[in-house]
C-alpha cells in the first residue's frame, strides 16, 4: 500500500493549535502565550481556509508590523506551494483585474491607506493624499501654536501631538473633545487639534492615526462602501489583538458585523502599549462582544527554557483580571536566570558588555544577544562601553534612514510631484538645491496666500500678482513651478526610479550634495540607496508605482529591518521595541524601583500592572540565557539616587 503523506497544514501542530486551525465559522479568541507558535497557528489557519475553498480575496489578515505580514505571506506561499512573484493570477468574478493568490495581509495603517486610496473621494477628499510622519506633524503643530499666539515653552508641539494622538486612538474628533474641555489649557489643546486637522486637509495630508480614523468615518458615513468590504473580507484575522486601540476596534467590529467570522489572537500579558492608546479591554472583553466565541489557549512555549518561563510567570502572576494560563515547554534544562547587582550605572554597562563578550567567546554570536532598558536615555552608557571595548553594536530606534535630511528632501520632491498642495513638502524643497529663494520671498508668498485664500502652490502659479517680488525672483519661482509640473506629467508614464533619476538630473542634486566633502559623499550614497529601494516598484503600473513606494516609506518600521542586519553586533533597544523578537541571551538593565518599574507606577495600580507586563515581555524574549541587572545607586536627572531593586 502507498504511504499516506502527512498533511503539511495539520501535522506540525499541537492539539490546541489544530483546534484553532480547524475552526472555520464564527468568532474565535486565541490566547497565545509568548513563544507559543501563534504565527504558525494563524498562517496554517488561513492556508487551511484556502485549501477548503475560501477565496483568497475573501480573507484579511491584520498585523502590527510589515515584517509580521511578510513572514505570514511567505509561510502561506510555502504551505500552498505558491511561487514567489506569482501571487496574482486567479480571476476574481467581482473584478475585471487579476486577483491575488494570497489573502490581503498588512498593518492596520497599510490596509486603511489602501481603502482610502480607493474610496476617500466618497468623503469629498482627494485620494492622492500624502502621509505625514512624526516630524512633519510636529512642524504643522508648531505652526498652529504660533498662529494661536501660544508660547511653545508653555505648550510644546510634541506634547500637544500626544493629546491629539490619544483623541484619535479613542476616535474622538475636535468637536466631541471640546465638550470635555474643563480647563483653559485643555481648551487650547483641542482648539489646536481642530486647527491642525484643517491644515492637514488643506495640504491633502493625513497622519498615521487619521488613516484608521478616516476609514472608520468612511464606513460609518458611506454604508455601501462598508458593505463592499464586508463582502470582500468575509474571514478576518487580527494579530496582537491586545495592542489594538478603540479606533482599530471600531474598524474591525464594523468589518466583522455581517459575517462574524472574526479570529483574534493575542496575549493580555503582553499588552504594553497603553501609552499609545492600546486598550487591553478589547481582548479581555472579546467574549462579551461575541458571546458564542470559541476560546482556545496556546500554552506550550517553543522558545524559552522552563527556568525562564517560571521566572516570567512569577512576575506576571500578581496582575489581577488576567485570563489564567500556565506556560510550559519541553526545554526543561538550561542555565539559571542571573540576577546581577552592581555598584552604579557605569559598572552596569561594563558588566553587561563583559557578559556579552564572554558568551561570544563561547560561540554565541552578538546578533543573538540584546540589552533591554526602560528609557532611551539609558542607552548612552551602553554605547560608550561598547565603543571602549571595540564591540560592534546597533541601536534600534536611532536615527532612521528615512529621517536623514537628504533622503527627506528627495521624498519631499516626490510628495509634491504627487500632490503639489502638500505645502509642508513644498516649503522644504522650494530652495533645495539653492535657487536663491529666501525667507523674505516665502513670507511674501504666504502673506499673498493668506489675503487671497490661496494655498502656496496656487500662489506660485500667480507670482506676477504678488507685490514686492523682483523680476529675477519671479523668474526663479516660475522655473521651479515648471519643473514640478513637468515632473508631475512624467510621473503618469514613468516608474518611480526613472522619475527620481529625472528629478535628480533636473535639479543637479548630485553636485549639490557631494560638495567635495566626505559628508557630502555619504549624503549622495544615501540618495543612491533610496533609488535602490525604489526598483522593486518599477514593475507596477506608473500610476501606482510612485504612490505605492511613498506609502511603504511612510509606514516602514525600524524594528521591521532589524532581522535583515548582516553584521554581527550587539543590539541595544528599549523594552517597548523588543516585542515579537527573540534572542539567545537577554540582559534587562536598570531593574530598580523608580526606573523599572517606572516612578509613575508607584501611585497607579494600572501602570504597575503594565510595568509587570513590560518585564514579562522582556524576559520571554530570551531563549536560553537571561540576565537581570540593577545598580545600588544611579545618577538620574542630575542626582544620585539609591533605589530598591
Amino acid at each position: 500500500m502507498p504511504t499516506k503523506t502527512a498533511d503539511p497544514i495539520l501535522s506540525p501542530l499541537n492539539e490546541p493549535q489544530r483546534r484553532a486551525v480547524e475552526h472555520t465559522n464564527g468568532p474565535l479568541l486565541i490566547l497565545a502565550g509568548a513563544g507559543s507558535g501563534k504565527t504558525r497557528a494563524l498562517t496554517h489557519r488561513i492556508a487551511r481556509l484556502m485549501q477548503d475553498g475560501v477565496k483568497p480575496w475573501n480573507i484579511l489578515g491584520v498585523t502590527f508590523t510589515n515584517k509580521a505580514a511578510n513572514e505570514m505571506k511567505d509561510r502561506i506561499r510555502n504551505l500552498l506551494h505558491i511561487t514567489q512573484g506569482e501571487d496574482f493570477g486567479i480571476r476574481n468574478p467581482e473584478s475585471e483585474t487579476r486577483s491575488p493568490k494570497l489573502p490581503t495581509m498588512g498593518t492596520f495603517h497599510s490596509i486603511c491607506a489602501r481603502i482610502l486610496r480607493r474610496d476617500f473621494e466618497h468623503l469629498g477628499r482627494d485620494r492622492n493624499f500624502v502621509i505625514y510622519d512624526q516630524g512633519d506633524q510636529e512642524k504643522i503643530m508648531k505652526q498652529v501654536l504660533k498662529e494661536m499666539g501660544i508660547d511653545t515653552s508653555e505648550l510644546k508641539p510634541r506634547a500637544v501631538m500626544g493629546y491629539v494622538g490619544r483623541f484619535k486612538c479613542e476616535a474622538v474628533y475636535p468637536k466631541e473633545a471640546q465638550k470635555d474641555a474643563t480647563t483653559e489649557r485643555m481648551h487650547k489643546i483641542i482648539t489646536a487639534y481642530s486647527r491642525y486637522q484643517k491644515l492637514l486637509a488643506e495640504a491633502n495630508a493625513l497622519d498615521f492615526d487619521d488613516l484608521i480614523l478616516e476609514t472608520v468615518r468612511l464606513f460609518h458615513e458611506v454604508p455601501e462602501v462598508l458593505d463592499r468590504y464586508q463582502e470582500t473580507w468575509q474571514y478576518l484575522h487580527v494579530d496582537e489583538y491586545q495592542d489594538t486601540n478603540h479606533a482599530q476596534y471600531l474598524m474591525i467590529t464594523l468589518l466583522a458585523k455581517k459575517y462574524r467570522n472574526l479570529c483574534v489572537i493575542g496575549d493580555p500579558d503582553q499588552s504594553i502599549y497603553a501609552f499609545r492608546g492600546a486598550d487591553i479591554r478589547n481582548i479581555l472583553e472579546f467574549e462579551k462582544d461575541y458571546k458564542d466565541a470559541e476560546h482556545i489557549k496556546l500554552e506550550q512555549n517553543y522558545r524559552s527554557t522552563q527556568l525562564i518561563l517560571s521566572a516570567a510567570d512569577g512576575v506576571i502572576e500578581p496582575n489581577p483580571n488576567r485570563p489564567k494560563k500556565k506556560m510550559w515547554t519541553e526545554r526543561k534544562e538550561g542555565p539559571k536566570t542571573v540576577v546581577h547587582e552592581v555598584s552604579d550605572q557605569q559598572k552596569e554597562a561594563q558588566e553587561a558588555i563583559k557578559k556579552a563578550e564572554e558568551l561570544k567567546s563561547e560561540g554565541l554570536s552578538l546578533n543573538d544577544q540584546v540589552i533591554l532598558y526602560r528609557t532611551n536615555a539609558q542607552s548612552r552608557l551602553f554605547e560608550e562601553a561598547c565603543m571602549r571595548a571595540g564591540l560592534p553594536y546597533r541601536i534600534v530606534g536611532g536615527v532612521k534612514f528615512y529621517q536623514r535630511r537628504e533622503v527627506k528632501d528627495v521624498l519631499a520632491y516626490l510628495y509634491v510631484i504627487l500632490n503639489p498642495y502638500d505645502t509642508l513638502s513644498l516649503l522644504r524643497i522650494i530652495n533645495v538645491p539653492s535657487r536663491k529663494i529666501g525667507k523674505t520671498t516665502i513670507e511674501k508668498l504666504q502673506a499673498f496666500g493668506a489675503n487671497e485664500g490661496m494655498p502656496l502652490w496656487d500662489c506660485l502659479n500667480n507670482v506676477e500678482r504678488v507685490s514686492g517680488l523682483s523680476e529675477s525672483v519671479q523668474t526663479r519661482l516660475i522655473r521651479f513651478t515648471e519643473l514640478i509640473t513637468k515632473l508631475s506629467e512624467r510621473s503618469r508614464k514613468d516608474n518611480v526610479s526613472d522619475l527620481t533619476m529625472s528629478l535628480l538630473d533636473a535639479t543637479n542634486m548630485e553636485m549639490w550634495l557631494r560638495d567635495d566633502t566626505e559628508e557630502g559623499e555619504t549624503r549622495w550614497e544615501n540618495v543612491k540607496e533610496l533609488t535602490t529601494v525604489m526598483h522593486k516598484y518599477d514593475a507596477l503600473d506608473p500610476e501606482t508605482s510612485l504612490t505605492s513606494f511613498l506609502e511603504e516609506v511612510a509606514l516602514v518600521s525600524e524594528v521591521d529591518k532589524l532581522q535583515d542586519a548582516k553584521d554581527d553586533a550587539l543590539t541595544l533597544m528599549t523594552l517597548h521595541l523588543c516585542k515579537g523578537l527573540e534572542f539567545e541571551h537577554v540582559m534587562i538593565a536598570g531593574c530598580e524601583e523608580g526606573l523599572f518599574p517606572h516612578a509613575n507606577s508607584s501611585f497607579d495600580k494600572e501602570q504597575l500592572e503594565e510595568e509587570r507586563r513590560l518585564m514579562y515581555v522582556g524576559m520571554t524574549r530570551a531563549k536560553t540565557h537571561l540576565t537581570i541587572m540593577f545598580a545600588q545607586q544611579r545618577m538620574l536627572w542630575g542626582e544620585t539616587q539609591v533605589n530598591a531593586p
